[in-house]
C-alpha cells in the first residue's frame, strides 16, 4: 500500500479501536449502575429458571442439611448444596440452587433461610423474588439498558467490545511503523513526541544519523494538511531518532511532520 493508503487504514481503525472503547465503557457503566438500581436480595426470573445462589451465616453449620427455607410459594425451592468460609470479609456462607417451578404464578415472593440456633439470633432480611409472566415483560423490566434492548448481559458485551479494541490499536501500531518506514525512505518523518522544556518545546521524530541527520541539520516543518509551518534545527540526533526545538509560539502536536531540506 501506498503512504497514503496506509495513513487512511490507520485514521479508520484508530476511530475503530476508540469506539470499540467507548462501547465497552459504557457497557461496564450500564453494569455498575445496574447493580445499584437492583438490590443484591432481588431476583427476576421467569418460570423454570435455575439460579446459583449464596446467602451469609450468623454461625457456622457443618452440613447444608442443617439448613431451611420457608417461601410463600410452593413452587419456589431452594436447593442447599455446602456451606463454606466466607471469601472476602470471612464469617460463613451457604450456597445453593434457586429452582423456579415452571408453574410458578407471576408475582413477588419472599424466601428465608433458617439455621439452627438461638431463637433469639435476628435473621437475616429475606430474599426477594419477583417472577414475571413472560420473556417480553421480563426483558422491559431488567435494570440494564444493554441487556434490556439486546439480550446480552452487560459485562459480556464489555468484553467482546473490548478485545476488537486490541486488534484495531494494534494495527495502529503495525500501520504506524510502515508509514515510518516509508516517510524515512522518502527523508520525511512524523512527529511522535512533543514535551514543553524550560528551552522551549520540544519534539521527537523517527530520522537519524541513518537518514543523513546529524547535530544543527534543519528541516521543514508542516502540520497534517501539509502546509509548511516553517523550519527547525536539530539538537540531538541517534543512529534512527532526533530531537529538536520548535519556537514557543508555534503550535504543534504529534502527527505533523518533518522533512529533509533538498
Amino acid at each position: 500500500m501506498t503512504l497514503d493508503q496506509n495513513s487512511k487504514w490507520r485514521k479508520w481503525a484508530g476511530i475503530a479501536g476508540a469506539v470499540c472503547c467507548l462501547i465497552s465503557l459504557l457497557a461496564v457503566i450500564d453494569a455498575l449502575v445496574a447493580q445499584f438500581k437492583q438490590p443484591l436480595s432481588l431476583f427476576q426470573v421467569l418460570p423454570g429458571t435455575v439460579l446459583d445462589i449464596q446467602g451469609p451465616l450468623r454461625e457456622a453449620v457443618n452440613t447444608p442439611q442443617k439448613l431451611s427455607f420457608q417461601c410463600d410459594s410452593q413452587d419456589i425451592r431452594l436447593v442447599f448444596e455446602g456451606v463454606q468460609t466466607g471469601y472476602w470479609m470471612g464469617g460463613y456462607l451457604w450456597r445453593g440452587r434457586l429452582v423456579i417451578g415452571p408453574e410458578t404464578r407471576p408475582g413477588l415472593y419472599s424466601l428465608k433461610v433458617l439455621a439452627p440456633g438461638k431463637a433469639a439470633t435476628p435473621p437475616f432480611p429475606p430474599f426477594q423474588i419477583r417472577v414475571f409472566e413472560d420473556p417480553e415483560t421480563y426483558r422491559r423490566n431488567l435494570p440494564s439498558l444493554v441487556q434490556r434492548y439486546s439480550g446480552v448481559a452487560p459485562w459480556v458485551a464489555a468484553v467482546v467490545a473490548f478485545f476488537p479494541a486490541i486488534g484495531f490499536f494494534a494495527l495502529v501500531f503495525f500501520l504506524s511503523q510502515r508509514i515510518e518506514r516509508l516517510l524515512a525512505q522518502e527523508g520525511k518523518a512524523e512527529i511522535y513526541r512533543v514535551r514543553q522544556t524550560e528551552l522551549g518545546i520540544e519534539i521527537s521524530f523517527g530520522l537519524g544519523r541513518d537518514q543523513g541527520l546529524e547535530e544543527g541539520t534543519r528541516l521543514n516543518l508542516f502540520d497534517e494538511k501539509g502546509q509548511s509551518l516553517g523550519t527547525v534545527e536539530v539538537r540531538t540526533v541517534t543512529a534512527g531518532d532526533a530531537m529538536a526545538l520548535v519556537a514557543e509560539k508555534q503550535r504543534v502536536r504529534p502527527g505533523y511532520w518533518l522533512a529533509k531540506i533538498s
